[in-house]
């Protein structure tokens, strides 16, 4: 019978020196002083992973093995049990898998076996690595506290500032030399009330305030950065735990400015907003005059006082003729819109299916970002461990002033790609915690999702809940609506009675068609 070895580092720093090669040789002279088989590829290495089972692809993959190879595969050898797990109930969980296949757990460095001392030792080294690994964290954890009561930001630096350090020494950050100025015009020309979210996009788009790509930053991201408080020389993260903090840092807004833009994104302060597409997502290709059923139109006339009142109305249609109005102002029709949506609820059964096949999909890309994250930070790592390299060496004279320029200039070139790099993955990752809010939010209320959505997605939101559209009375609103039934895949998934509708409606959503 075989066995197989597993050994561990968490840091790439014990990549590249001798720990992983130390425990490797050190677990196969163990199994060979026993007699005991390890061919090659049943040696499995997670290099510079965390301590949690799940986010360890070779222990996952030694565990297959052990699955699959049931009755062939004798122990399991690691060098020590905080190898192994650092978490009690992981390592018991672990355990159990190789004990229901068979497999014994093996320590090189600790007395542990079958027998009832082996065991109360291994489960007395397992609550200890448990403990070990939770004193790590909670000083790590506690060490962020204090600097941030501090007023310093010892998180990676948001868009429009840069790392930086206080005269002693605590982590703080800066203006970013040309991103600053940007940010505080953006910030700055929103708090005028002229610019709804999604505008507010286009808005820092045209200003040069761009994702890692170059592209468009989503409504999503735009939002939070008006909503971040550092920009106004306060510190908040989830380890003040609601706290706000005076920050060490220069504030790119006033807090005045700062409180409007908060009152703007709740609604609490009315401003105008610039008359344009985004203005009037209802016309053209989904709300429709109820006397001649052809897609009504919008537009923004000027009072006598030079004001602009956008409105929707019917071109076909004349007052005249049919005795009825046939516009009324967008803000009435938005008003009366989100009502109709305001009043559907979906059914507890759906939405928690719901839940899940998102949460499943949001892990499943969730990881792969932060996967995408881990590498480009492990590259970094590597290029600022070979920068100091270089200088060491040119402090051994063992390379000449120039020489040492050049190699520096050309890493630092290869760093300012990864940086570049960096700020895609991060902020792709961050995107990818914005998917189950903004799901649930749609399934919660859908009102409050259409609101504040951009164009594209407000109409999307349309014209799945009412695929004929929506006829309209410019005198007394909405009519019967005709609700799709079978928009979610969900029903697929989920079925029930035929009669059982996906959503629960009021009186006044009611199956009805316009003769379309």
């Amino acid at each position: 019978m075989n066995s197989v070895v597993y050994v561990r580092v968490s840091t790439d720093e014990q990549v590249q020196g001798t720990s992983l090669d130390m425990q490797q040789k050190q677990c196969l002279e163990f199994a060979k002083s026993h007699g005991w088989n390890v061919p090659k590829e049943n040696i499995f290495r997670d290099e510079g992973e965390s301590a949690k089972a799940t986010n360890r692809p070779q222990l996952l993959a030694m565990l297959e093995h052990c699955r699959k190879n049931k009755g062939n595969t004798e122990k399991c050898i690691v060098w020590k049990l905080d190898r192994f797990a650092r978490n009690s109930d992981d390592h018991v969980m672990i355990r159990a898998i190789l004990r229901k296949n068979g497999v014994s757990l093996v320590s090189v460095t600790e007395p542990i076996d079958d027998s009832p001392t082996g065991k109360l030792m291994e489960t007395v080294l397992s609550g200890f690595a448990q403990f070990d690994n939770e004193v790590r964290t909670h000083r790590t954890t506690e060490g962020m506290k204090k600097r941030l009561e501090q007023g310093g930001w010892p998180h990676d630096a948001p868009i429009g500032y840069v790392k930086a350090r206080t005269r002693e020494g605590v982590t703080t950050i800066a203006p970013h030399p040309v991103m600053a100025a940007k940010l505080t015009m953006f910030l700055e020309t929103f708090s005028t009330g002229q610019y709804t979210v999604k505008q507010a996009a286009d808005l820092a788009y045209e200003l040069g305030i761009r994702n890692g790509r170059g592209a468009k930053r989503t409504w999503q991201t735009v939002e939070n950065t008006i909503k971040n408080p550092i920009y106004a020389g306060f510190i908040q993260s989830k380890y003040t735990y609601g706290n706000r903090y005076v920050g060490l840092h220069q504030p790119l807004i006033t807090e005045a400015t700062f409180n409007k833009n908060q009152r703007i994104l709740a609604g609490k302060q009315k401003g105008f907003t610039r008359g344009d597409e985004n203005d009037y997502p209802l016309r053209r290709d989904f709300l429709r005059c109820i006397h001649c059923l052809k897609f009504v139109t919008a537009s923004a006339p000027k009072g006598a006082s030079g004001i602009k009142y956008p409105r929707y109305g019917c071109i076909y249609c004349k007052t005249a003729v049919i005795g009825k109005k046939v516009s009324k102002s967008s803000e009435q029709v938005h008003k009366e819109f989100r009502e109709i949506l305001s009043r559907i609820r979906y059914k507890e059964n759906h939405l928690k299916v719901f839940k899940r096949i998102v949460l499943q999909r949001w892990c499943d890309e969730y990881d792969d970002a932060l996967k995408a994250v881990y590498q480009v930070n492990k590259e970094l790592d590597a290029l600022k461990t070979e920068r100091a390299k270089v200088n060491r060496k040119f402090a051994r004279d063992e390379y000449s002033f120039a020489e040492k320029q050049e190699l520096i200039s050309d890493i630092d070139a290869e760093i300012a790609n990864f940086m570049k790099k960096k700020v895609e993955a991060d902020e792709y990752a961050d995107q990818k915690e914005q998917i189950v809010d903004n799901a649930m939010l749609f399934m919660n209320d859908p009102s409050e999702f259409w609101n504040r959505a951009p164009l594209q997605i407000q109409k999307a939101v349309q014209h799945t809940l009412f695929p004929y559209g929506l006829a309209y009375d410019f005198e007394n609103g909405f009519g019967t609506i005709e609700l799709n039934e079978s928009y979610l895949l969900l029903q697929k998934i989920a079925p029930e009675d035929a009669n059982d509708s996906i959503v629960v409606a009021a009186t006044g959503l009611e199956p009805v068609t316009f003769g379309l």
